[in-house]
This record gives C-alpha cells, structure tokens and sequence, in this order.
C-alpha cells in the first residue's frame, strides 16, 4: 500500500513539472514569435529551463522526503508539510514570504495521496460537509476555465502576450487556490487543545482563542442575522451553525497578511453538539 501510494506520488511529481514544462513553452513561443530570435539564444533559454525543471524535482523529492519523516513526529499532515517547508527553504523570511503559495500547490495537487484524516468529535472537529467547498471549487472553475483560450487570445491580440499571461496566470491561480481549499480542509481541523479554541478554516482563516475569553457558545437560530461587520463569519459557501462570543476582540489571521478583529463569530462545524458539548466540559456557558 505505502509502495503504491510512493508510485503515485512520484508520477504527480513528474505530471506536475511536465505540466509546468508546458506552460512555460506557451508563453516562450507566445512571447518570442514576433522576435527574432536566434537558434543559440533559443537553445540557451530552453537549456536553462530543463535544468531549472530538474533542480525542481530533486527540491521536490527533498521535501517530500522530509514531509514523510515529519509524519512520524507530528500528528498533524499540515504541521509536517510546515516542518518539511522550513527545513527546506532555509532561510526564515523566504518560508513566511512562500508558505501561503507552496501549502497552496500541495494542497492542490498532492494531499489527495495522502490517508483521510479522522476527527474524534472530542478534541478536534471537521467541517469540511458544511463547508461546501467542493461546491464553491466547481462554481469558480466552471464559470473561468471554459472561457479562459478565448479571453486570452483576445487579449494577447489587442493588448500584447504579456498582460494576456498576466491575466491567464492570475485566472489560473485563483482555480488551482480553490482547489486547495477541498484538501485543507480535510487536515486542518477545529482543535480543542492546551486550553485553546484552535479554529482553522483551510488554508483562509486560522485564530488561536483562549477559552477563558469565549463568554457563550450557542447553535445559530434562523433568526440570527449574523453580518461581516459585528461577527467574523467562515468564508463564503459554509454553513454556518455556531455563534460564539468572546469578552475583548479576537483577531483572525488570513492570508497574505489580511486580519480582523471580532468580539463575535458564526462557525461552520459538521457536528456542531458534540463541540457545544465540549466547551460546555471547559466550563464555557452554552446558551
């Protein structure tokens, strides 16, 4: 079983940078073809780019290396892919400048090899059936990708190939960043731990909230009308069944340096009693 999932995860690899190698020769001959470029210089450029493709798979390997030792260490998929990623990029600026980018490019297009997490519904909770992520994934994809050849080609037509690869680029991320969202989910539960309320959502939003400033914890009612401006609400898409309130502003961190500050915030869980249940346990009143 480990040998197969090995095998699967060296051709994603392989397909990976394959596919990489490809978009990097569009946009060549996109942006070469009205140059007049020489056979050398041709060469030269395509020499450099293979080898950069292949010191990509050996820091590739490297990493993954890494990652599976981590795994025996830590209990968390995402807290060995983040010591795999330090021990890997050196330099600790350069990690917090490329951590949201290279989660993001795991989380797409190789988490889905690793085992299915599970949550105890004691000490950390899942949300990935009311976050409805696959369903925002699908709707972002649809309504861009179909499109995408064409509002290029007309771009590149009347404004030039490099705001066209500017806008396609850009396009494709904001599809391959959605993606992620359906693997972070999976490993990156809601914890109850060390006395914290270690909220996640994904790769979006994260909070470590002591427990001794939540005020009350309650299920949301129908009549609740939770709004962006007194609560933090979980992204767009989730359900969301659990209010709760705390006695000074908690601030959410997310990503690339976005933050906000609520003394309230409506939750998405899947089994929003057996949390209530749990706080109810830490002493926490449950309206």
């Amino acid at each position: 079983m480990a040998e197969n999932s090995q095998q699967s995860l060296t051709g994603a690899k392989v397909k990976f940078l394959l596919g990489l190698a490809v978009m990097i020769s569009l946009v060549y001959f996109s942006m070469l073809k009205k140059h007049q470029v020489s056979n050398y210089e041709y060469t030269l450029l395509i020499a450099l780019t293979t080898t950069s493709l292949l010191f990509d798979y050996l820091l590739l390997s490297r990493l993954f290396s890494l990652f599976e030792q981590a795994k025996l260490k830590c209990k968390r998929v995402d807290n060995s892919i983040r010591f795999a990623l330090r021990k890997t990029l050196k330099w600790p600026l350069l990690f917090e400048s490329l951590k949201v980018e290279l989660l993001t490019l795991y989380y797409a297009f190789f988490a889905k090899y690793e085992a299915q997490e599970t949550t105890d519904e004691i000490s950390s909770f899942s949300y990935h059936k009311t976050s409805n992520a696959k369903d925002l994934f699908l709707i972002v994809a649809i309504s861009q990708l179909p499109y995408l050849p064409f509002i290029h080609v007309l771009i590149e037509i009347r404004k030039g190939p490099a705001l066209a690869w500017v806008i396609t680029v850009l396009t494709l991320w904001s599809v391959i960043w959605f993606l992620a969202q359906v693997q972070a989910i999976r490993f990156r539960p809601i914890e109850l731990d060390d006395g914290l309320l270690k909220y996640r959502f994904g790769l979006f939003w994260k909070a470590d909230i002591p427990l001794n400033k939540i005020v009350k914890a309650r299920k949301r009612n129908h009549y609740d009308e939770v709004d962006a401006f007194e609560y933090f609400l979980s992204p767009l898409g989730s359900t969301k069944n659990i209010i709760i309130e705390f006695d000074s502003p908690m601030q959410f961190i997310g990503p690339y340096f976005l933050r906000k500050c609520k003394k309230k915030a409506a939750i998405s869980l899947d089994r929003p009693d057996q949390f209530l249940n749990q706080l109810s346990n830490s002493g926490i009143e449950i309206a």
